[in-house]
């Protein structure tokens, strides 16, 4: 282990403490949120149409970052015990949100985290008809290169209303068909927990407040409404930890890939709060199942680390992010893939001249 590439980063934040993971605090986060959104969501059932609407981006934001604690659950980053993990990620993904955790594994834990902004094994960077890259571009046909080259960064936002509803789609198509296309356990204990909590979720959301007497069109529609909006506030969450960095055909370091290919969001403790780590990417990535709570003190030791090894380490605030994944995704139709190469000079160098290919912003 000693010869281990992070085997000298984890003993110095083993040595500060920081790979316990905080149990309490992390099960405190979501009862909280929960009770909060309990109270917000009866508010926009008893309150005026207006009062509901100023209250609707308060709501989607706290409804967001209790799907995202789901997402560290599924890491086993949120609480010392498996157990404890895996009902964390329930309660968040199958319950509340109404997302497969075993689809959320595979796609992002397994494919995402293994090959971050890959081509053709990060599935984040494949999603038609959008392009990444110029390759994708170039085997792209006519109509839907005409699309990424005009209106692709246009389009992404808007549809990004619809991430929510898609995601969750996609784990109910994975767990339908999950028992099909395993030959082994197809009917695994997570598997059983995803399809139960996926259909308490629809009774909870949809089913109980139509008996308990609110109408079917209120309910559907504050249903609707609420997840488009978090699908919105997930994109702009994970959309700035990855887009804009190099996608790449080829790696020699899967260290180096996890940190160059990853930005560090500046944000305050309060902006911090409702990202619950992705703030952090660079950090996540390189230790998925280090607790958000200890990324902040982690950051430090993390960026010494990189720069000390000459990686980039690449840190800009959220509203900066936002503007360079939207130019970047205006411009990757002609945005080269790159090798990431570190016994070639000239491959290693692409990663510092790749921000060049990018129009100059303004902090």
């Amino acid at each position: 282990m000693s010869a281990h590439p992070m085997a000298e980063l984890r003993k110095k934040l083993q040595d500060h403490g920081l790979l316990d993971k905080p149990t309490a605090k992390s099960w405190t986060k979501i009862i909280v949120l929960l009770a909060i959104l309990g109270g917000l969501y009866t508010a926009h059932i008893l309150l005026p149409l207006k009062w509901g609407l100023v209250l609707f981006p308060i709501t989607a934001l706290l409804t967001t970052t209790v799907a995202m604690i789901g997402h560290e659950g599924v890491h086993l980053s949120a609480c010392r015990s498996k157990l404890g993990n895996v009902s964390l990620a329930a309660v968040a993904f199958p319950l509340f949100s109404g997302l497969s955790m075993e689809y959320w594994r595979e796609k992002h834990n397994v494919k995402h985290h293994a090959h971050p902004n890959v081509v053709e094994k990060d599935p984040d960077i494949h999603s038609w008809p959008l392009t990444f890259s110029q390759e994708e571009y170039e085997s792209s046909g006519k109509l839907r290169q005409w699309f990424q080259r005009n209106i692709q960064a246009y389009f992404f936002w808007p549809i990004s209303l619809l991430v929510g509803h898609l995601m969750r789609w996609d784990g109910i198509k994975y767990t339908i068909l999950h028992p099909f296309k395993k030959k082994r356990n197809r009917f695994s204990k997570i598997w059983m927990l995803d399809s139960s909590l996926i259909l308490v979720h629809f009774f909870l959301w949809l089913a109980l407040p139509i008996i308990l007497g609110v109408s079917w069109q209120v309910t559907f529609g504050f249903y609707i409404l609420l997840w488009s909006l978090v699908g919105t506030f997930l994109t702009a969450i994970f959309i700035v930890g990855h887009a804009g960095r190099p996608i790449v055909t080829k790696y020699d370091e899967n260290w180096r890939l996890q940190i160059e290919t990853g930005r560090r969001i500046k944000l305050g403790k309060f902006g911090s709060f409702f990202f619950v780590g992705l703030d952090y990417q660079i950090e996540h990535h390189l230790l998925p199942a280090l607790s958000h709570f200890n990324l902040p003190k982690a950051a430090p030791i993390v960026k010494k680390y990189a720069e000390e090894r000459g990686w980039e380490y690449e840190e800009v605030g959220f509203f900066r992010a936002l503007v360079m994944s939207t130019i970047a995704l205006h411009t990757a139709w002609k945005t080269p893939s790159i090798e990431i190469d570190a016994s070639n000079p000239e491959n290693a160098a692409l990663i510092e001249d790749f921000t060049t290919l990018q129009p100059p912003i303004e902090a």
